[in-house]
């Protein structure tokens, strides 16, 4: 309901570490632990772009539901987010 409040300190946490995304086509997703995901994958310094977006989407099935076909285009997203947080390593 609009205006209510997360019932706990952990909820309202959990809802500052979703980020949104915008997948291929237009339509914006939103992420749990983005941040964090992509600076990890950062701090690994692969360098073959089809390693890291497979290590980036790996990563986000963890905390997120990706449907198996949209896997693609969750994959071009992240990397083309990857890009523009850490430039090309």
């Amino acid at each position: 309901m609009a205006g209510e409040k997360p019932c706990c300190a952990a909820a309202a946490a959990a809802a500052r570490m979703v980020k949104k995304l915008i997948l291929p086509g237009g339509f914006q997703v939103g992420i749990s632990n983005l941040e964090n995901i992509l600076k990890e994958v950062a701090d690994l310094k692969l360098v073959d772009n089809e390693t890291i977006k497979k290590e980036l989407l790996k990563r986000v099935k963890i905390y997120n539901y990706v449907a198996p076909s949209a896997d693609n285009e969750y994959s071009e997203a992240l990397f083309n987010e990857y890009k523009r947080q850490y430039g090309k390593r």
